[in-house]
């Protein structure tokens, strides 16, 4: 596909791809954001990740051959989106390697250069053409006027597509504009965004930059802190998937966010800062668990303004020799693997003035220089993540400024006890760092410490007693919890608590941990250790009291033989929007979840010894009052190896006007093998359900299939139906 400008060809391609018909004709289906400059490893790596396989090779050849044993015989289908490099070169080494593919096999290229679609050598070219003016108008009303008056919206109409003509025929520059536009509540407003003399910039501007007129007018009428907040994602790599509470936390760091009224809680501030952001379209493939944002990504128009707003004080490295440099930068992203010179020689940026050092992608084995860190007199925010660190220089405590530190993915053992000298520091992120193994023991020290992010760090055993002095902490995201121990008595005071994830190593006594008075926490996790040894029905268990307004919990390797009765109890059951249940090894029949009236999200998954789920799962009654998961939107259940039969109603029971999941959106069932039959009157009787999603369900496969299953005719209602095997 190649395209004039930004005229939609990532969209039409994913339309192609995530379509239902497409994805049961391919084997195999990849999807890479090449973008510019054109790595080959970085490529080749991300089409082996996505097939599932492992990319340990750093040299480009073993990689191509891994490519090729992957998708020698398979119909494959692989999307290589946005490519620019016109270097037949960097091509030939993956056209090599995809030739042996099964018949009907098909690569798809999006780029905006005929050159580009002639150097790979495709068979067939599809030109995008520009949208309408009309077509703009429609895309600009159906934001814009969202929750309006008809009164007004006839009043502008005149007014509206007298813009979208300023639109060109770019969908996303009618998407910016309908945002814009959804604000403005007169028709004086939206005569002033038509008049408005930013669109004299079209003149002055290239070809790629006609966008930009249509992004500043919603730019210029953010508050100062949005402005900062919007102009620091420049120091993303394009196409990057940003983590939305990563985004915030980067932005407290720089003192972008700023509370309102005192004790305002700053991750709740930035939060509304990105909503903001996001309902401008400055974001695009924003994804949602339940009803907050969790990962985006940035249009690589919106992308180069961004990066056009900080020209002066963002510098890029990208490892192909160039660079956008400035004297005057105050952040520095390191995108691609260079020498050390390259990434951390004074020639390059003057590091005293930095207030951001980040790297992205995984730069490779890096001796950091000890001068870095006597350099980085202003550094807020430091980012060396997956640069194979085996040790962290005690130098790192001269950073006296440091708000965020992010070591994550790094092999050191180690923290120097240095660390506890960053007087300022809110977010020490040290995720997957398999080889730690212990923290350091003046962490008391870290009096401003919000975030402690320590997932996935298995050597880690013990918790210094002093982090109970860190009455700050927001997220504790792996705290070990030893048999018979008094640990949990550190968290007893930690009463700013909003997210923590705690593993079990045995019988505790959890009323050391002072639950009740967790008010501000929202999700917590309980992972008992497999391996460890729990009685059957543990009544240390039963003794929690749990945090009262908790949102989410999840419970992994559970022991007991009943889920524990607090989980049900009228207090929790008001609050609790999404549970997740995981391998319950001794549960062979489910509580009554149903009076969980505020749950949205249910996932169970790996619950062996259940055969069949009764109608207790709704109640054990049926009557006119009956009102089961009355709030529910997504039900999920996976990998249950004895699950044959769901309960249905019965003809009497579907004759009362009960009512179940009556705003269930969402059904996944997967690696249920057992399992014969759905729940047919039920199912009818929830006339909110768009998508059932069954995979790797062979006798639920056979019953249900389009065309071929017996049973299909009781499903065929449901607006998206999808049965597969991967």
């Amino acid at each position: 596909m190649v395209e004039i400008l930004i005229s939609g060809k990532t969209t039409l391609a994913q339309l192609l791809f995530n379509n239902d018909k497409v994805k049961n004709h391919f084997e195999l289906r990849n999807w890479i954001c090449v973008s510019d400059p054109f790595d080959q490893k970085r490529i080749a790596k991300a089409i082996l990740e996505n097939a599932g396989k492992s990319s340990q090779e750093s040299e480009l050849d073993p990689l191509i051959q891994r490519i090729k044993e992957t998708f020698s015989g398979k119909r494959f289908l692989l999307v290589l989106d946005d490519v620019w490099t016109e270097d037949d070169s960097k091509w030939e080494p993956f056209q090599n390697s995809l030739k042996d593919g099964a018949p009907g096999s098909v690569i798809l290229v999006t780029t905006r250069s005929h050159r580009v679609a002639a150097v790979v050598g495709t068979t067939h070219t599809h030109q995008m053409a520009l949208m309408s003016d009309s077509d703009c108008w429609l895309i600009m009303q159906r934001i814009a006027f969202a929750n309006k008056s008809g009164d007004l919206c006839k009043k502008v109409e005149r007014i509206g597509q007298k813009i979208a003509e300023k639109c060109k025929g770019l969908p996303l520059a009618a998407k910016t504009m309908g945002s814009l536009l959804r604000l403005k509540d007169t028709i004086q407003q939206w005569q002033n965004v038509l008049d408005s003399e930013i669109w004299q910039l079209e003149e002055e501007l290239s070809p790629e930059q006609q966008l930009f007129p249509h992004l500043y007018l919603s730019y210029n009428e953010l508050s100062p802190e949005l402005k900062r907040c919007f102009s620091y994602c420049a120091v993303f790599p394009k196409d990057h998937e940003i983590y939305v509470m990563k985004l915030i936390l980067l932005w407290i760091a720089q003192g972008y966010v700023r509370p309102r009224q005192r004790g305002e809680r700053l991750e709740l501030v930035g939060r509304e800062y990105f909503n903001n952001l996001a309902m401008r379209s400055f974001f695009q493939e924003l994804k949602k668990v339940g009803d907050e944002y969790m990962k985006c990504k940035m249009h690589d128009i919106v992308h180069d303004f961004a990066q056009f707003l900080t020209k002066n004080e963002c510098h890029a490295l990208d490892g192909f020799g160039r660079n956008s440099s400035s004297e005057r930068a105050r952040h520095l992203t390191i995108l691609e693997e260079g020498t050390e010179e390259e990434m951390f020689s004074s020639r390059v940026v003057d590091f005293g003035r930095l207030r951001s050092f980040l790297t992205f992608f995984e730069i490779g084995r890096v001796v950091v220089p000890l001068d870095l860190f006597r350099s980085l007199k202003c550094v807020r925010t430091l980012v060396l993540s997956s640069c194979e660190l085996a040790e962290i220089p005690a130098e790192i405590g001269r950073l006296i400024h440091l708000r965020h530190l992010d070591l994550s993915r790094n092999p050191f053992v180690t923290l120097p006890e240095t660390v506890c000298d960053l007087y300022y520091l809110e977010i020490l992120d040290i995720n997957d760092c398999q080889m730690l193994s212990c923290l350091p023991e003046r962490i008391e020290g870290l009096v401003h410490l919000r975030h402690l992010l320590n997932h996935e760090t298995p050597e880690l055993r013990q918790i210094p007693q002093g982090l109970g002095k860190l009455t700050s902490l927001c997220s504790l995201s792996r705290f070990i919890a030893r048999s018979n121990s008094d640990d949990l008595t550190i968290l007893k005071d930690l009463n700013q608590l909003e997210l923590l994830h705690i593993e079990i190593e045995g019988e505790i006594d959890f009323r050391n941990a002072k639950f009740r008075k967790k008010v501000n926490m929202r999700g917590m996790d309980l992972l008992f250790r497999s391996g460890a040894h729990f009685i059957e029905t543990p009544s240390y268990i039963e003794s929690i009291e749990p945090p009262p307004n908790l949102e989410g919990l999840w419970l992994f390797n559970y022991p007991g033989a009943q889920l524990p009765s607090w989980l049900v109890t009228k207090s929790h059951a008001n609050n609790l929007t999404r549970l997740i249940i995981y391998g319950p090894r001794n549960i062979s029949s489910l509580p009554a979840l149903w009076k969980l009236s505020s749950l949205e999200e249910l996932e169970l998954g790996e619950v062996e010894k259940l055969e069949c789920l009764g109608k207790e799962f709704f109640g054990s009654s049926f009557s006119a009052e009956a009102l089961a998961f009355p709030n529910l939107r997504k039900l999920h259940f996976h990998h249950f190896q004895n699950w044959t039969n769901w309960e249905d109603l019965s003809e009497d029971d579907e004759e009362v006007a009960i009512s179940i999941m009556p705003r269930l959106e969402e059904l996944e069932i997967s690696q249920c093998t057992k399992l014969e039959a759905l729940p047919h009157r039920i199912l009818g009787k929830i006339s909110s359900l768009k998508n059932l999603d069954i995979r790797y369900c062979n006798k639920l496969r056979d019953r249900y299939s389009d065309k071929t299953g017996d049973d299909w005719i009781k499903i065929s209602h449901i607006p998206q139906v999808h049965i597969s095997d991967y």
